[in-house]
């Protein structure tokens, strides 16, 4: 299979993984074609986003049913599966994604980080891999955090600092990628782990959404453990994940990833 970049195509998965519908303009649109696989798509996004994931995953499944060949609802099915706890069902549906548009980078990155946060860490990898051949220099930090963090965590250490060679650090990321970026400049050694959480500094930078800054200090704790592991230096990093678990946001990335290690640590019960 030939990997390629495209810009637009990565700029309209950007814009559907960004997009916040309202029921009501969904099914408006479903008056005119109840059919409309991109309307149902849209439906199961805006259903989501008020936490009826039964009602999405059916949205995206009348979906698929008119249009199996539209790759979205299964995209947005198995982001609905995931919220759901029905992982095997996830990487399914991210699999059928995959098959139908194999250029979209997202779908690749979701299986990957779908398989990687339920253990299967190795077979992530190669996934996370596969993005990079999709995505532009400034998509690439996302990617660089993953690998770095994962092999970490597989205790591979020295093939965690070679990743770090995928990623050009003078290069700017997307707002919504910022933390990535930050972590990936202090894996770099261009910012000292001292200065690392600034909390004013996210405030300015982050995406301007309720909890945002919450949700990056999650990631942003779990990437300084990963760091103090790295360096050797095994207080510095429980103390990250101490702090991880002050502000914890149960269901994101790094607080999964976290809090068996908080377990272990005996740092919660």
């Amino acid at each position: 299979m030939k990997f390629v970049f495209n810009a637009r195509r990565n700029e309209e998965a950007r814009k559907m993984l960004m997009m916040r519908p309202a029921v009501s303009e969904a099914e408006a649109a479903l008056k005119k074609d109840d059919t409309d696989a991109a309307a149902l798509y849209a439906l199961g996004t805006a259903l989501a986003l008020e936490n009826r994931y039964n009602e999405a995953v059916e949205a995206h499944s009348r979906g698929i049913a008119f249009d199996p060949f539209y790759a979205p609802n299964y995209f947005g099915r198995g982001r609905r599966h995931n919220a759901s706890g029905r992982f095997w069902q996830a990487v399914a549906d991210f699999t059928m994604a995959i098959h139908l548009d194999s250029s979209n980078w997202i779908y690749w990155y979701y299986r990957a980080t779908t398989l990687n946060l339920h253990g299967h860490v190795e077979e992530s990898l190669d996934d996370f891999t596969r993005c990079l051949s999709l995505t532009a220099p400034e998509e690439h930090y996302p990617l660089a955090d993953w690998l770095y963090t994962s092999n970490v965590e597989l205790g591979r250490y020295n093939a965690a600092e070679k990743s770090l060679e995928l990623v050009d650090a003078s290069v700017e990321a997307p707002q919504m990628d910022y933390g990535y970026r930050r972590s990936v400049l202090l894996y770099k050694g261009l910012v000292k782990p001292e200065e690392f959480i600034d909390i004013p500094l996210l405030e300015k930078n982050v995406l301007p959404q309720e909890g945002r800054v919450q949700l990056e200090l999650n990631g942003l704790y779990y990437s300084l453990y990963c760091y103090w592991m790295v360096h050797g230096e095994p207080e510095k990093a429980a103390g990250a994940i101490r702090e991880l678990m002050k502000v914890a946001w149960p269901g994101t990335f790094a607080h999964t990833k976290a809090l068996p290690i908080a377990k272990r640590l005996g740092i919660v019960p």
